[in-house]
């Protein structure tokens, strides 16, 4: 633990801008030994007396007993710390809610429901899971004067936090924190799970409930997390721009994704345009900006509505439900191998082997999530999206198109100006 005001006064008992120190008690100087032998050092390189109470690290006596008190005082820090751990676990395999301010959609109890803040939250999901932009809902909440529990206005990644804590679909979960294999530590929420055993004589991990009602469902809760993802990375999207299909329309002739420029002096258009040399383009292929939305929009019109008529709302169950559990029990018992004392398994063997289980992890999840993803697309797709375009917001437009297209390849034109709609080559997902 770093401890920067025991640092400064170390550095100033070194530089001579203290003379020496006076502690009240040892365990207000520091409980832990490597702290304790720095400030031994000073005294016996830098002569600055620290003494007190008890405490005198100028004689070989005190210093022993200080060594003596530390481990003491160490050893009784980590009890309590064990005993704080071990309450924590059993309140939450019990489903105990946590501490802190109250979570929005329920009331100051923390069990009971806020009606009208859980129904604002059951509305958002749905509208999340039709296509509906996290970003559109914050926007909505706030011009609605919706308000957090705390009183700030929404951001992106407070709506995101709301929606990625299992506590919304009544599950209980803790922080974790993971070594990888780079020596980095992984902090997440996970949900909190317990032993049960079946009938049959198997042990098996079952998700723990919380003592709240839940808001959505489970399975809803899934398809949500589908949707959103369940951790947060930076952004690299551009729904932020005014141009419809700016990072989607690519030029054929380097490959580089295009962006669209405003009007410019006697052009009275924008246009789409593939970005510089300097930038990565070849600065060669430019389009009409209004011309290419109406084409591919048409088209995309079309596609839609051609997979709406001859949609099949029934999608088959995902196949790979027993592989998953497999793996992630693999990766809990794993982890306790490694978290036990004595540990029963090696760095040499935990690293690689949580490497893999991860990766194969990663897969299923990913698998399970396009699953996901496409149940809940078969339910919750726009009846009529041609009608109900303009009312989208250009993030929202934005979404559908990515959700239909990986790009839009831009050939290059010949001479003269006339847009040729033959000349944009529209690549859909299902294509690839």
């Amino acid at each position: 633990m770093i401890r920067p005001d025991y640092a400064e006064l170390l550095a100033d008992l070194r530089s001579g801008f203290l003379d020496g120190a006076i502690v009240w008690d040892l365990d207000r100087l520091t409980r832990d030994l490597r702290d304790l032998e720095d400030a031994i050092e000073v005294v016996e390189l830098y002569g600055r007396p620290i003494v007190g109470p008890g405490v005198d690290l100028t004689t070989e006596y005190g210093k022993a007993n200080a060594r003596a008190q530390a481990v003491a005082a160490n050893k009784a820090s980590a009890d309590t710390s064990r005993r704080v751990r071990r309450s924590h676990k059993q309140r939450a395999e019990r489903g105990v809610p946590v501490g802190g301010s109250r979570p929005f959609g329920w009331k100051d109890d923390k069990r009971t429901l806020d009606l009208t803040e859980a129904a604002i939250l059951r509305e958002g999901a749905r509208r999340i899971l039709a296509g509906v932009p996290v970003v559109d809902l914050v926007n909505e909440w706030n011009a609605a004067g919706v308000r957090g529990t705390r009183g700030k206005k929404w951001t992106k990644s407070s709506v995101l936090k709301v929606y990625r804590n299992p506590r919304i679909c009544g599950l209980r979960s803790r922080g974790v924190e993971e070594p990888n294999i780079n020596g980095q530590v992984a902090k997440y929420m996970q949900v909190v799970t317990r032993k049960e055993r079946t009938p049959d004589g198997r042990t098996i991990e079952v998700p723990v409930k919380g003592q709240w009602k839940a808001i959505i469902g489970v399975r809803r809760w899934d398809q949500v997390i589908a949707k959103i993802g369940d951790r947060t990375y930076a952004q690299q999207g551009h729904n932020s721009r005014r141009y419809l299909l700016s990072g989607v329309v690519a030029c054929g002739r380097c490959g580089r994704s295009m962006f669209g420029s405003p009007p410019y002096r006697e052009r009275k258009h924008a246009i789409y345009r593939c970005p510089a040399p300097t930038q990565g383009g070849c600065g060669k292929v430019s389009r009409h900006g209004p011309h290419t939305d109406d084409h591919i929009l048409a088209a995309l019109f079309h596609k839609i509505e051609l997979e709406t008529a001859s949609a099949v709302v029934d999608v088959a169950p995902w196949t790979g439900e027993a592989a998953l559990a497999e793996v992630q029990e693999s990766i809990t018992e794993t982890r306790a191998a490694w978290t036990s004392v004595p540990r029963r398994i090696s760095p040499k063997d935990y690293f690689p082997t949580m490497e893999d289980l991860r990766a194969q992890e990663e897969i299923l999840l990913r698998e399970r999530n396009d699953h996901l993803v496409a149940t809940a697309n078969a339910h919750a797709r726009p009846a009529d999206v041609r009608a109900e375009w303009d009312g989208y917001s250009l993030a929202r437009q934005r979404a559908i198109i990515k959700e239909h297209l990986i790009a839009v390849v831009v050939h290059p034109a010949g001479r003269g100006r006339r847009f040729d709609p033959d000349l944009l080559d529209p690549v859909w997902r299902e294509e690839t």
